[in-house]
């Protein structure tokens, strides 16, 4: 007792160590055109997350420019993932969905005092093209000029959800004085309603109201973004000050926060779902009654509810409720241990001495992967472990790094693997699930498994106009039949901060984190 007290202390002044390490400096105002008013909103707001900044290359930290309002795309959605205007006021598409047209919202400044015009689109469209993102997957053709307020964007075959591509994070639009000649990031130049006054990889942003936004304007005027990987140290920095505003908080955190009658604390579902991937070809999951019955035994209600701390959160089904139009009916029922056991013994799998299971005397065990840079990851793991051991399944679980998962997949020696993914980040999902269920495979999709009624399916949805609902919910059909993906729970944000910040919002979609309503 005496060693898990002395670490709390440690743990806890290595948080305020790094607290007085990191902590704001004055910021200069770096905009032509961004003079701020005194006023009631001086009080400086620290967000803090765990997520590092690794660079100022919009295709690896563009997500977080995205939420901290630095910068936009042309598309955005809404809370219930249908597109909205956003940079680009309208668009349409020729009756083959292969040109596609964009307006540009008239007036709109870049934090130089620049306007916005077809020539930046396109500068920053194009550079993306060349990076790893999204929109490489779109098969872009060419991109034009129509006028300075139009841009046209050609594509190799007939793409439908194209422009939830232009809402993904790493398609936000900067000014062309943001590159230097090689194409590169020089300075991060955006539209939003906060504009970067420092940059400090991998862990500091410092920001200021934009008194020129075209949208509605920031009401608090300086903004601190920290990167944090620990949990315990940002539950200590939002009690510390009023002023801090934390992200992503394990359930031990966010426990000892809902105790303090100081500070509000908000969840929300997220388009996001905790599951985990299989080698199929593996001959312990390469039938497919195999992975029913580990998807089976999964107790998916006690996680919800002991790791999540919310009774919502349990999956059937990867994409979560948010995609509606995707939904099938399943059934969650209490798992059976003994009668999944069962199911496993008739096909061939024998008990050892120790109820343990195994088939031609080799046990059932295998290696599950998972990474702590979302906290609840390893402690599902952990429950999985258990809750497998109950039918027989031996699992060793192996917490490394997030990139250990896709470096696995890559040479082959990944058996399974626990992660998070985010079907929001481009609001039609059909784009993320033909990377993930790519019949050649996917880093963070399926391995080793193909099925040709779901890639014709997918290709449909791809290729084809208006909204089928029922191929929609036919592709989930599948995946849940199938299981090569298995979700486990639909993953909640959560945030804390103090009750004096007014307007606090969780985005379900992990687009933003509304920055510009915020008050004191």
């Amino acid at each position: 007792m005496r060693k898990i007290a002395l670490i709390g202390v440690l743990v806890a002044l290595a948080g305020l160590a790094w607290y007085f390490i990191a902590g704001a400096k004055p910021a200069t105002n770096l905009a032509a055109s961004a003079s701020t008013p005194l006023g009631a909103n001086q009080q400086a707001l620290i967000v803090v997350t765990p997520w590092e900044l690794t660079s100022i290359d919009p295709s690896k930290s563009g997500f977080i420019f995205q939420r901290l309002q630095l910068a936009e795309t042309l598309v955005d959605t809404a809370q219930n993932a249908d597109l909205q205007p956003m940079l680009a006021q309208s668009w349409s598409a020729n009756d083959k969905g292969d040109v596609w047209t964009f307006v540009l919202r008239d007036g709109v400044k870049f934090h130089d005092g620049s306007m916005l015009t077809a020539d930046d689109v396109i500068k920053s469209l194009e550079v993306a093209l060349t990076k790893p993102t999204a929109l490489k997957s779109a098969l872009i053709s060419q991109i034009k000029a129509i006028d300075s307020q139009t841009v046209e964007i050609a594509l190799e075959k007939p793409l439908m959800s194209f422009p939830a591509y232009l809402a993904h994070a790493t398609s936000i639009i900067l000014a062309k004085s943001s590159f230097d000649d090689n194409n590169e990031v020089k300075e991060l130049i955006g539209t939003g309603p906060y504009y970067a006054t420092k940059i400090e990889p991998p862990q500091k942003i410092e920001q200021k109201a934009f008194a020129d936004y075209w949208g509605e304007k920031a009401k608090i005027q300086d903004v601190t973004y920290l990167a944090n990987s620990r949990s315990e140290t940002r539950t200590l920095l939002a009690q510390s000050k009023p002023n801090y505003l934390v992200f992503t908080l394990d359930s031990a955190s966010l426990s000892r926060l809902q105790q303090d009658p100081n500070m509000q604390v908000k969840s929300k579902s997220l388009a996001r779902t905790i599951q985990y991937k299989v080698d199929a070809k593996n001959p312990l999951f390469s039938d497919v009654n195999v992975r029913q019955a580990l998807s089976d035994a999964i107790d998916r209600q006690a996680i919800a509810e002991s790791v999540m701390r919310a009774d919502n959160a349990v999956a059937e089904q990867i994409l979560p409720p948010v995609f509606k139009d995707w939904q099938i009916k399943t059934t969650t029922q209490a798992p059976d241990p003994q009668a999944i056991k069962q199911r496993l013994l008739s096909l061939g799998f024998t008990e050892d001495a120790n109820g343990m299971l195994q088939k031609n005397g080799k046990p059932f065990t295998f290696v599950l992967r998972t990474f702590s840079d979302r906290p609840e990851l390893p402690i599902i793991a952990t429950a999985l472990q258990a809750q497998w051991k109950k039918i027989g399944v031996d699992v060793d679980v192996s917490v490394g790094n997030f990139s250990d998962i896709a470096a696995g997949h890559q040479d082959g020696t990944l058996e399974m693997a626990l992660y998070a993914r985010n079907y929001g980040m481009t609001p039609d999902p059909v784009g993320s699930l033909i990377e993930d269920f790519d019949p050649k495979g996917s880093d963070w999709g399926v391995m080793n498994w193909q099925n040709s009624e779901l890639t014709e399916n997918l290709l449909t949805l791809e290729t084809t106009k208006g909204n089928d609902i029922a191929t929609k919910q036919r592709v989930s059909d599948i995946i849940f039949e199938e299981r090569p993906i298995v979700p486990v729970v639909y993953y909640q944000q959560n945030a804390a901060a103090h009750k004096s910040l007014k307007g606090l919002e969780i985005d379900g979609l992990e687009r933003n984190f509304y920055l510009n309503k915020l008050s004191w």
